[in-house]
């Protein structure tokens, strides 16, 4: 029996690019694992950047440089600040979105005059996860979130935008080098006695010391990207605010693709050849450029405004402090520094 599948295949968007490579380059390393190889093909592989690097970057795209909000002035978020105001985080960069232990369980947290925590499940009991998600933070909803302090954890949203970066046949590079120094040639040669706390002349920064370092060459860089438009639809939410997640998804994958960042050191990619498994259409408007998935973004933010279904930025103020020790509460060391005192 064979089983037609091509609607479901076709009905979430995907967008593969080849990059190139300059040089030598420096892959993600995993925690306990280090640098993931694998076969594939018959071809050596290592993954350059994994689902969840590739996220971040993804939602990078949206912040102004430099800046603590986004490009998009309409677009909702949660912006958090310590007891002096200052600013700490938002729901844009903190690991669990909203969903941030920071906001849900801070007591001094407030949101709409209650309880922070509170206030997200009561909204999301009386209107729905996806509704009360796309009302604080549609990013939220869009790179998915998991309240797992609330309700025993039963309200979650999968991520609907996906990406992944795969070099392809991958060679080792033993990389050399040396660290000049002008006033002594041999670190080997100088006398440790006349410094404090030193083993090695390379703890202190002195003298020439030889090193080298693994990097990796290959042939070309494949990057997956794809748009979950299946899980977009399938929200509980109007149709303009489905059109927003939507286009905000387009316009990350395309603006990372055209300004392919430089996102580490040694790692500077191109993209040579970009294959999309069908067109990227924002209702009925096709946009092949960042700069046009950024006006349909804009359109969607002023529809969504106009039906009431997003709200504005909420400034959420938390209470930071250093435990108690040895009798004295220890200052906040970033408010410290921040004080009119220290400036």
């Amino acid at each position: 029996m064979k089983f037609d599948i091509s609607h479901i295949t076709t009905a979430n968007t995907s967008l593969e690019v080849e990059f190139t490579v300059n040089g030598a380059f420096n892959p993600t390393i995993f925690p306990n694992v280090g640098r993931l190889l694998f076969r594939q093909r018959e071809k050596s592989c290592m993954i350059m950047d994994s689902f969840a690097s590739v996220s971040n970057m993804l939602e990078g795209t949206i912040q102004l440089p430099g800046k603590h909000e986004p490009i998009f002035d309409e677009l909702p978020y949660i912006r958090m600040v310590d007891q002096t105001g200052t600013y700490r985080a938002t729901s844009l960069t903190l690991p669990h979105r909203i969903a941030s232990g920071y906001l849900l369980k801070n007591k001094d947290a407030m949101l709409n005059g209650k309880r922070f925590g509170k206030e997200i499940e009561a909204e999301i009991v009386a209107k729905g996860l996806h509704a009360t998600l796309l009302k604080y933070c549609p990013m939220s909803l869009l790179h998915g979130v998991w309240f797992s302090q609330l309700e025993g954890g039963k309200y979650k949203v999968s991520k609907s935008i996906t990406g992944l970066l795969v070099a392809v046949n991958v060679e080792t590079a033993f990389v050399g080098g040396v660290s000049m120094d002008s006033v002594w040639k041999s670190a080997e040669t100088l006398d440790l006695h006349d410094f404090d706390d030193a083993n090695k002349a390379s703890e202190l920064g002195v003298g020439m010391i030889p090193h080298s370092t693994t990097r990796y060459v290959c042939d070309y860089v494949q990057g997956s990207f794809q748009i979950s438009d299946l899980q977009i639809e399938s929200y509980p939410i109007p149709q303009e605010g489905k059109q927003l997640l939507k286009a905000l998804a387009i316009y990350e994958i395309l603006s990372f693709i055209e300004t392919v960042p430089i996102h580490r050191t040694d790692c500077n990619l191109k993209p040579i050849n970009v294959e999309v498994n069908k067109e990227l259409r924002i209702g009925k408007t096709i946009v092949e450029k960042a700069v046009d998935a950024k006006e349909e973004v804009e359109k969607a933010l002023n529809e969504c405004k106009k039906l009431g279904i997003i709200g504005t930025v909420q400034e959420v103020r938390v209470t930071l402090k250093e435990k108690e020790k040895d009798g004295k509460t220890k200052t906040d060391k970033t408010r410290q520094s921040e004080s009119p005192e220290n400036t």
